[in-house]
């Protein structure tokens, strides 16, 4: 063991790079409670040594005196700045200072009144065991569990010091004051206590500011992932609302184009066509533009005859830069008959974002789109697409964080634009392996600029996407279905292949035409202003009629899994969605008189989030409307269940069909004990037993099932 005046001085050198490890801790936490009184706490016990150190060369009571108040205040300082981190306001922290002042008093009337080293020795032994077990009882009882780490490093040293001070303060035979610096009990607790525990406590409140900032950072990484959830699922829902009049755009459209010999009509019904097929993308992708953390996904590569589909395009846009006054031209510097195979959605997408953008920011002049061939391969070509104008052009050091999410340039703020449209551009381009750039003058104009590789097509495989299939023909066909725009929508398509159609607005009149005329095919809307398409078909099946065997199509734009399982169950043959589409009605129409049945099956498996019920569903309906079913009933189960537990008294009645449309939808996507625990509801309802806690014991397993969902979903993305 080191001599008594060499642990001094260990001490004092330990206590100096203890501050400076507190103060550099203090520097990157200045915000957290406690650490800059930390600080404080080395700085008083290095005084504590220093004035040990000068007994003999000052009055030994003034020595003593100075070391033991300073010693005795580093002891509340240690345990408010730990106090303070933690959050602690207990008595425990009273009773502490309370101690102190007592053990103070008691160590002054040993110093000045009854003179005793051994009692002064006592007294400081109690007083540092009080300390250590108040600092072992919050940390064990409060910081174990949210620092953990931390937390064992002062367990460790603190538990060491209280049984170092309780082994002295019995194990120590009396001493007088010359023999003291002497002794081997005070040399000991010297070193463990002024070199090893200072080392230890700076080491732990690192280690619990870091598990702090952690936490801190997991915290706004978890709100952030929440409301990007969030948002995604409430963007999906009203995506629906957007999916019905598309439906009216896309088959208008299409009427006016098949109706018309003009080229100009057909080309304008191509661009409206266009656009609506554009937007219905957008609304499916649009959590996908929304959150700039998502995962790249999958390209949808096609065959594209790219001259003829560019011109479609600028036709599409060419209006916008008419209502502006503005010259709107295409340079196509590519062969005549050049076939790419690429992603036009996304192609599509972003000259469709950097026209807008020119046309936005240009008000007088012309915007210009230039596509040249840089490269010519034998099995692929790589093209230059550049959209030029003659706007106020853009500063230089504005350029570099136009792609930025909301970086804006200075005619960007004066426009009052998001700062979206760029960063969503260099996104998609990202996906398409390109790069954007950027070149601008002030007051010539700024050109945005990207590179393409392609795969050559085959032209031939173009024609052939546009080429009618052999469809059935003549059918007779019931349409069931109260809205004018469908009805007119769906009587032309089917006139088209010569089906004799009658028409029922509502569902009691459909009954009765069935009773009256046999049909070839049924197209029932689930939604009449009368009857639910479900009631219409449980009422025929208790009735005579002519159309025991007629197929039924569900018309309908509500796609749940548990409606699907419904309509299913009652005998529905196959689902036509709507938005309406010429080619998936007359394919739904011919498939309607073959052997071939929409199945939907769901195998139940005792988890929390059964994910390959999902992938069933997408055997039959697409990502995006699994997707969207999901995210649906995911924002709404909470406050249906919620209402469920408004419900339980007023309206039972009303309580057991939603706890009944709610469970059957659960487990038909995959939240098997969710769904179980609803079932178990919904029968103690039937059999009129008491409830208890069930429903807030369901609304737990709900949170911890959407937990194992979102943790699903997040794995399916990396």
């Amino acid at each position: 063991m080191l001599d008594s005046f060499t642990l001094y001085f260990a001490s004092i050198a330990v206590m100096v790079v203890m501050t400076l490890l507190n103060f550099l801790t203090w520097r990157t936490n200045k915000h957290t409670p406690g650490t800059l009184l930390y600080i404080f706490y080395p700085v008083l016990l290095l005084g504590v040594i220093i004035g040990f150190t000068l007994i003999g060369r000052v009055p030994e009571l003034v020595a003593i005196s100075i070391a033991n108040i300073l010693m005795f205040a580093a002891s509340i300082v240690h345990c408010l700045a730990i106090s303070q981190f933690l959050d602690y306001r207990g008595i425990g922290f009273k009773l502490v200072c309370a101690f102190t002042a007592f053990s103070s008093v008691m160590l002054g009337y040993y110093s000045f009144f009854s003179l005793s080293i051994q009692d002064r020795l006592f007294i400081s032994d109690i007083q540092h065991i009080a300390e250590a077990a108040f600092l072992l009882f919050i940390f064990i009882k409060y910081a174990r569990k949210p620092y953990p780490n931390g937390s064992i490093v002062y367990i460790i040293i603190l538990t060491l010091v209280a049984v170092s001070f309780i082994a002295r303060s019995i194990f120590m035979q009396k001493i007088e004051q010359h023999d003291t610096l002497l002794s081997p009990w005070f040399s000991s607790l010297l070193f463990l206590n002024g070199v090893i525990a200072p080392m230890f406590y700076a080491a732990g409140m690192a280690l619990l500011c870091n598990e702090r900032r952690e936490q801190h950072l997991n915290k706004l990484t978890k709100k952030a992932r929440k409301d990007l959830e969030i948002r995604g699922l409430f963007l999906s829902t009203i995506s629906h609302e957007i999916r019905t009049p598309l439906n009216g755009i896309l088959g208008s459209a299409q009427l006016v184009m098949n109706q018309t010999s003009d080229a100009r009509n057909k080309a304008y019904c191509e661009a409206i066509i266009n656009s609506a097929e554009s937007l219905n993308l957008l609304v499916d992708k649009v959590l996908d533009y929304a959150s700039l953390d998502q995962s790249d996904e999958a390209l949808y590569e096609e065959d594209i005859e790219f001259k003829t589909w560019i011109q479609n395009l600028c036709l599409l846009l060419s209006p916008l830069a008419e209502q502006k006054q503005l010259k709107f031209e295409l340079l196509c510097n590519i062969p005549d008959q050049a076939c790419y195979y690429c992603d036009q959605q996304k192609l599509r997408q972003i000259i469709i974002n950097l026209v807008g953008n020119a046309i936005k920011f240009t008000d007088q002049g012309s915007v210009k789109i230039q596509i040249d061939l840089i490269t010519e391969k034998q099995l692929e070509h790589t093209i230059k697409i550049s959209v030029k104008d003659s706007g106020p052009g853009i500063e230089n050091d504005e350029i570099a964080y136009l792609t930025e999410p909301y970086g804006q340039s200075s005619a960007g703020k004066e426009k009052g634009g998001t700062g979206l449209g760029l960063a969503i551009t260099s996104r998609l381009l990202e996906k398409l392996h390109s790069k954007l750039e950027i070149a601008s003058s002030l007051g010539s104009g700024s050109a945005f600029s990207f590179d393409i590789t392609c795969a050559l097509g085959e032209l031939s495989l173009v024609a052939q996407r546009h080429q009618s299939k052999d469809y059935l023909t003549g059918l007779k066909v019931l349409l069931v279905e109260d809205l004018d725009l469908n009805q007119k929508i769906a009587v032309e398509f089917m006139a088209d292949d010569e089906h004799k159609i009658k028409l029922a607005k509502d569902g009691k009149t459909a009954i009765e035409l069935m009773q009256a005329h046999h049909f070839d095919v049924v197209l029932l809307d689930m939604n009449l202003p009368d009857l639910t398409g479900q009631q219409v078909l449980k009422t025929l099946a208790k009735i005579e009629h002519k159309n025991q065997r007629t197929p039924v199509l569900a018309f309908t734009a509500s796609l749940s899994p548990s409606e699907v399982k419904e309509y299913l169950a009652l005998g529905i043959k196959d689902i036509v969605g709507k938005p309406i589409k010429h080619q998936k009605l007359r394919q739904a129409l011919s498939d309607s008189q073959s052997t071939k049945t929409a199945t939907v099956a769901v195998d139940l498996v005792d988890t929390l989030y059964d994910a390959s019920a999902s992938e069933t569903l997408t055997s039959s309906f697409s990502i995006d409307e699994v997707s969207s079913i999901y995210n649906e009933f995911v924002l709404s189960t909470r406050s249906k269940l919620n209402h469920c537990q408004a419900l339980v008294e007023q309206q039972p009645e009303q309580c057991i069909k939603l706890l009944h449309r709610q469970a059957n939808t659960a487990l038909q996507l995959g939240f098997n004990r969710y769904g179980l625990a609803l079932k178990k509801i919904e029968r103690r309802m039937l059999d009129k037993k008491p409830l208890k806690n069930a429903i807030n014991e369901a609304l737990d397993l709900w949170q911890q099932s959407l937990e194992e969902y979102l943790r699903c979903v997040r794995k399916g993305l990396q």
